[in-house]
């Protein structure tokens, strides 16, 4: 009897455990890129291993020089910015993922392709090219 009760209880904490640890497994390979553009906007929209937050972190800080988004790429950003050129555009970034928007009507189209390139090189980077 008291075999039993250990062998259930045993099985009800196993049980338990592998159900946590099913929902909290990330799978690094999952990336996900979505782009919407219309007349008015351009929208890039990214979900990626958080392993890569770092090369992409780097990436757009490159992209953006003389600014800089933050310290490290474990911020979170959630700002609407501008740059030296006068480029204004949205952006979103925790690790793991980006979301990037410009109105096309408030910028030029200089600053329009800037945006649409650096978009293009991280889906490019997060590909693995």
């Amino acid at each position: 009897m008291k075999t039993s009760f250990y062998l259930t209880a045993f099985c009800i904490v196993s049980l338990s455990i592998f159900l946590v640890w099913s929902k909290l497994e990330v799978n690094d390979h999952d990336t996900s890129i979505a782009i919407s553009e219309n007349d008015d906007t351009y929208t890039f929209t990214a979900s990626y291993a958080e392993g890569n937050s770092r090369a992409v972190y780097h990436y757009i800080n490159k992209n953006i020089s003389p600014n800089q988004l933050g310290d490290s790429e474990n911020d979170y950003f959630d700002v609407t910015t501008s740059l030296a050129d006068k480029t204004v555009f949205y952006i979103k970034e925790s690790p793991g993922k980006l979301k990037i928007a410009i109105d096309k009507r408030k910028n030029s189209t200089a600053s329009y392709y800037r945006i649409k390139r650096m978009c293009e090189g991280v889906k490019a980077l997060l590909a693995g090219r």
